[in-house]
């Protein structure tokens, strides 16, 4: 297997040879997949390629402060177009990354470089750089850079360091390793505003959100013998609180805090036939295990899963039909 090292020259070297480069960031996307996106983004341009950045869906405004997020385009259209070098951010596979139907569409001839740090990671590019104890994707790429020796400007440090403070909910659960605290100190010093990304990324909530917020945390029950603390949200509860499923982004890691269980387990409603769940820890489980019984993955300390069915709460009882 080849290392790390080896690997990021390859990459560097696909870079250089390259003229026509797109990056793609997953559906949904979180601080993580889309800092490292425009990371990349921003580099590319400044070295004079021609990128372009896609998303299935449009960056959330809490993240719409990340330098570029306006350019990423959302139109499948961008497939047909013809490109040397295509790189996978934050994606254990092209599924996840909402992209494997349209990745049919494109002209042969590119190199697909998949760049990620979930263990459930599926190695699906021709170059793979997977590092699974990297506490995010943005840690990976920021080691690509300092590889590299890039030329670092602010907008580039910053959305680096936007993924590195979401993914580890401000540097505070166990994805957040010495290698992270020093690549945030490094990229303050590179301009990185971090008091912003946290205010912008983390400290984001509103009243709407904090009312859901609220459900979930009124029906956590815990179910002793298996150390696991639950709780739901159902389709009529997004409805009632005028929200939607981004709502629920951090209400995981915000259980962290609970002195009981072992696991964390939140359930919700994605759609009117999925249901969605995500799994922390803090121990030595690996919920990586756990996850994929239902064909989900992700993290030893932070996985997920979907299945079918739906939440119905009736008589302060949970039913999944």
């Amino acid at each position: 297997m080849q290392n790390h090292q080896t690997i990021s020259q390859a990459i560097y070297r696909l870079v250089q040879e390259a003229q026509n480069i797109l990056v793609i960031a997953h559906q949904k996307p979180d601080g993580d997949t889309l800092g490292s996106n425009l990371a990349f983004y921003n580099y590319l341009k400044k070295i004079g390629k021609k990128v372009d950045s896609f998303c299935v869906h449009p960056a959330p405004s809490h993240l719409a402060f990340l330098p570029s997020s306006h350019l990423i385009n959302n139109d499948p259209i961008i497939f047909d177009k013809k490109y040397e070098l295509i790189l996978v951010l934050d994606s254990s596979n092209l599924e996840y990354a909402g992209v494997d139907k349209f990745m049919t569409k494109l002209p042969a001839g590119y190199t697909l470089v998949n760049i990620d740090h979930h263990q459930s990671n599926l190695n699906f590019g021709h170059i793979n750089l997977v590092i699974t104890e990297a506490s995010s994707t943005n840690e990976v790429v920021y080691r690509l850079f300092k590889d590299w020796g890039i030329d670092w400007d602010a907008n580039i440090a910053t959305c680096i360091a936007c993924g590195l403070i979401t993914d580890t909910g401000g540097f505070r659960n166990p994805a957040t390793n010495y290698h992270t605290l020093r690549a945030a100190a490094d990229l303050k010093s590179k301009g990185a505003n971090l008091h912003k990304i946290i205010n912008h990324a983390l400290n984001n909530i509103n009243i709407n959100n904090l009312r859901l917020w609220g459900r979930a945390l009124e029906r956590l029950k815990m179910v002793a013998e298996h150390n696991l603390i639950y709780t739901f949200l159902t389709e009529k509860d997004f409805a009632d609180c005028g929200t939607d499923e981004s709502a629920v982004d951090g209400i995981s890691n915000f259980l962290h805090i609970l002195k009981e269980g072992k696991i964390i387990l939140v359930l919700r409603q994605s759609s009117p036939e999925i249901i969605k769940g995500s799994l922390r820890t803090t121990s030595s489980i690996d919920l990586t295990k756990l996850a994929g019984l239902f064909g989900g993955g992700g993290h030893k300390k932070a996985s997920g899963f979907s299945l079918s069915g739906r939440l119905v709460y009736d008589n302060n009882k949970l039913i999944i039909k």
